[in-house]
């Protein structure tokens, strides 16, 4: 007689960023915890799962994958290094890194600086909380450094010119540490930006400090502009950018990412 399949331990749906849950559905709920339930169940070696990424990852992460794709693209002519305004969990730094290993594996100027503090939100601007979200001080904390250096490692494992370290990781309010990253490295250019502090203080800051090293064709990509939930980065663009001075593009598959071509 055939042996019934053991059943899956059900979990809570992992909505894939807490500050849009309002915008999840049902429907939405029952696609991630299938993409769960389709991981944790499936007999296949972790590494096989990892090639076959496609079979277990949400449309949702494909999309920003394929939308961060297409910005570095934009710059792959363009010199300068590439900037990570809240690395979170490592999804678009390692991104940036993978695809410039891919496309030019010998370029190690090319280094991906990822700022965060590690620790969540060090503080909250009033404009912050003038939308539907009330954030507060240590949210979105993503994976703790170590694990994301033990990441670099298997990175550089499969990267041509490996004895040149190309990631750098700044620790800490990023009002503190970015001038300090700028007189360490006097040399400094910029030929993309990303934008995911959520935040007023920081995004501003991050515009202030990068954009006078950034020539033309250099792109400065958002997270979260004209989102309900974090208006602060939108005020930011506007305060320093100014909306109505620029293109402001966007993908058709993809609601969030948007980006300003220097």
């Amino acid at each position: 007689m055939a042996k019934k399949a053991k059943p899956v331990a059900r979990k809570a749906a992992a909505i894939p960023n807490g500050a849009y849950a309002g915008r999840h559905s049902g429907t939405d709920r029952d696609a991630y915890r299938l993409a769960q339930d389709a991981f944790e169940s499936s007999s296949i070696p972790l590494l096989d799962k990892l090639e076959s990424f496609p079979r277990f990852a949400t449309k949702r992460s494909l999309a920003r994958f394929m939308a961060k794709q297409k910005l570095f693209e934009k710059v792959l002519d363009i010199n300068g290094i590439i900037v990570e305004c809240g690395v979170f969990n490592g999804a678009g730094l390692f991104t940036w890194a993978q695809l410039s290993n891919i496309y030019e594996p010998v370029n190690y100027n090319r280094k991906i600086v990822g700022f965060d503090t590690f620790a969540g939100f060090p503080s909250v601007h009033k404009s912050d909380n003038e939308g539907v979200l009330c954030s507060k001080v240590g949210d979105l904390k993503g994976s703790p450094l170590s694990e994301l250096e033990l990441s670099v490692r298997k990175y550089n494992a499969e990267r041509h010119l490996s004895h040149i370290a190309n990631i750098e990781f700044v620790k800490g309010d990023f009002n503190v540490t970015a001038p300090g990253f700028l007189k360490k490295n006097p040399h400094t250019i910029v030929s993309l930006i990303y934008l995911d502090f959520d935040l007023y203080e920081p995004t501003k800051k991050a515009l202030d400090v990068f954009l006078p090293r950034m020539p033309k064709g250099a792109v400065v990509a958002f997270d979260e502009i004209n989102c309900e939930s974090f208006p602060g980065e939108t005020r930011a663009l506007n305060d320093v950018m100014g909306i109505g001075n620029h293109r402001i593009n966007r993908f058709s598959f993809d609601p969030w990412i948007s980006y300003i071509q220097l």
